[in-house]
């Protein structure tokens, strides 16, 4: 009988319910919340339930190669509300504006649990919208579905590929023309207890009950995978990843998720069962700010269906087409399964007797403690070699092991490595990089005041990259910001207290370059001038600073400068045209009217 299925198999899809001709399968719930079936006394042993199960019955396989596109809404509001780019909005929306319904999945009415619902309306369309990041209950939909396929009703089933699977299992071998499957880049279902374990928390924090849910909410942007949770006494809780505690349990740790999806058996390419696959297109490259900020979804055209569906919407949308191989680096949870680690067993026990955050906090504690003394054992056994610099008193151990074996952001691709002073601030966004090469180590941080606690700060926006090529030596006080896909290039060199470095394009400093206190050094003027023709008039402009050039102290670089080598620039100068090599270069900057009829704006200056 079903209830025998084995933990590992078992998505909870609970369409065995629906298929049981006499009601003989309920459910009951787990210590981690997830439901599984229990079969009673009216089973008549047909063995329908056994028989349907997708899980343990292989599917058809699907020959056609998916066709693959980037693309997003081009409403605005519509994309900028929707979870990537807005493509099921377009879609599911046309659909009702046709007739038709659309199956999906929307918050229950204490926005604690979730449940599959058929849409008639726009207004039932809209509490479908947007991801849910946990498990939504689909008792009796596999009925309500039929029965609207029966009267030649257009229907859009919208699911996990599991759920996917489970429909087309209920239906049998029968291809009804009026469905449409469409599935999504499935991390893994997460525990229905622990999320509302999390909304009982932001409760009692806020003290109000919550009436509103959004996570991946995109007022700080669409990488920013916050979570928007209003309350009824007006309050807000707005969280990014680094902040909120329900997405560093999911993303980073996956504490919560169901068994099955370890070993999940739908994440193939090409998909089986959905005519359509959605989702977001994680490591697209060659975009601007703005798109990255709004979102950009992926689409695969997984059979004829799929593509009638793109066909039908593109004029909704702005499209591109791609290849597989664009997808799969920034979306390894098409093919890869999650990890199963003790982290899952801890937190649920943990849940027992205390808070949500409390639970989650322990568990990331637990798992970086562990991975931290493993490294410090290994750099102490090797100390002669490798870990004698940690050995002063003024340097950040932690941060050490952490940035030279453990962050994906720093690469070392020579002995070199980045020495964090305690107090260097360190914020490496997304996928930019700090590429460490040469002989000499990036310090971060050198303090020579006693007692001071003078910050060094080094920013790295997504996709930016400083290529250190030789070392360098940020002084307290000092300030390096790399700006989105912005370059960074550097021989060794040192920049004193008070000095900041911002990149917004690309500035390049040679070997040995000496930069004094109060030092600015710019490649952009960051927001948008305008000519009389509305036109953007000031784009960035690459600086260049050669070999063995001394910046002596309050100098401003501007864009497009090249500074030549064995140069050196007097204190109190403004540089804004080239210098020539072996030159002192200085005196003071007179204020004059250099463009008349302009304006300007607060947008960040375009790129070209």
């Amino acid at each position: 009988m079903i209830e025998n299925i084995e933990k590992n198999k078992c998505t909870g899809c609970k369409m065995c319910a629906d298929i049981c001709p006499k009601g003989a399968i309920s459910y009951e719930t787990d210590e981690q919340g997830f439901w599984y079936p229990k079969v009673n006394t009216n089973c008549i042993k047909c063995g329908l339930c056994i028989k349907k199960c997708p899980s343990l019955n292989e599917s058809k396989s699907n020959p056609n190669k998916p066709i693959v596109y980037s693309l997003w809404s081009k409403d605005d509001n519509t994309r900028i509300s929707s979870t990537s780019g807005g493509v099921f909005w377009e879609i599911a929306s046309r659909f009702i504006a046709e007739g038709g319904v659309v199956v999906g999945s929307r918050y229950g009415n204490d926005w604690k649990s979730a449940e599959h619902i058929i849409a008639r309306n726009i207004e039932e369309l809209l509490e479908i919208k947007g991801s849910k990041y946990f498990q939504s209950d689909t008792a009796g939909i596999y009925r309500v579905v039929l029965n609207e396929l029966k009267t030649s009703k257009k229907v859009l089933f919208c699911g996990t590929p599991c759920q996917i699977a489970a429909i087309k299992a209920f239906l049998g071998e029968k291809d009804y023309e009026n469905l449409y499957l469409m599935d999504f880049i499935c991390r893994s279902i997460n525990s229905p207890k622990a999320f509302k374990a999390y909304i009982d928390e932001l409760e009692k924090n806020y003290n109000s009950k919550v009436i509103e849910v959004h996570l991946k909410n995109k007022d700080r942007g669409w990488q920013s995978l916050a979570s928007q949770v209003r309350f009824e006494n007006g309050e807000e809780s707005l969280k990014d990843k680094n902040e909120d505690w329900w997405v560093k349990g999911f993303i980073y740790n996956d504490l919560y998720t169901r068994e099955s999806c370890y070993h999940c058996q739908y994440k193939v390419l090409p998909r089986v069962n959905s005519d359509i696959t959605i989702g977001d297109f994680w490591g697209i490259k060659n975009q601007t700010e703005e798109d990255m900020f709004k979102g950009i979804s992926v689409t695969l055209l997984n059979t004829r269906k799929g593509q009638k569906l793109f066909e039908q919407n593109k004029i909704a949308f702005d499209w591109k087409p791609h290849n597989i191989d664009e997808v799969l680096p920034g979306n390894p949870a098409l093919l890869k399964n999650p990890t199963r680690t003790h982290k899952q067993d801890l937190f649920f026990k943990l849940l027992r007797d205390h808070p949500f955050s409390y639970c989650v906090n322990q568990c990331i504690k637990s798992s970086y403690a562990s991975k931290l003394k493993q490294a410090i054992k290994c750099i102490f056994r090797k100390a002669k070699k490798l870990g004698r610099v940690i050995l002063k008193s003024d340097i950040d151990v932690i941060k050490y092991c952490y940035y030279n074996y453990f962050c994906k952001n720093v690469i070392r691709t020579s002995k070199a490595k980045l020495i964090p002073y305690k107090n260097a601030i360190l914020d490496l966004q997304g996928d930019s990089k700090i590429i460490l090469s040469g002989s000499n180590n990036l310090c971060i941080g050198i303090n020579k005041l006693k007692g001071s606690k003078a910050e060094t700060h080094v920013r790295l926006n997504d996709g930016a990259i400083w290529n250190c090529k030789n070392g360098a030596g940020l002084f307290y006080n000092t300030v390096v910001e790399v700006k989105n896909k912005a370059v960074f290039d550097t021989g060794f060199f040192t920049a004193n207290g008070g000095s900041v470095i911002i990149a917004h394009k690309s500035i390049n400093l040679g070997e040995d370059v000496m930069i004094g206190r109060n030092v600015i050094i710019y490649d952009s003027d960051f927001h948008t001038l305008y000519n009389q023709a509305g036109e953007a008039c000031n784009p960035p402009q690459q600086v260049n600073i050669e070999n063995h050039v001394w910046l002596t102290s309050n100098i401003i670089v501007q864009k497009g400068v090249t500074i030549g080598q064995d140069s050196l620039i007097t204190a109190y100068t403004t540089v804004n045209k080239d210098v020539p090599a072996h030159s002192i270069y200085g005196g003071d900057s007179v204020g004059k009217t250099i463009k008349d009829h302009v304006e300007w704006s607060r947008e960040i200056c375009p790129l070209e």
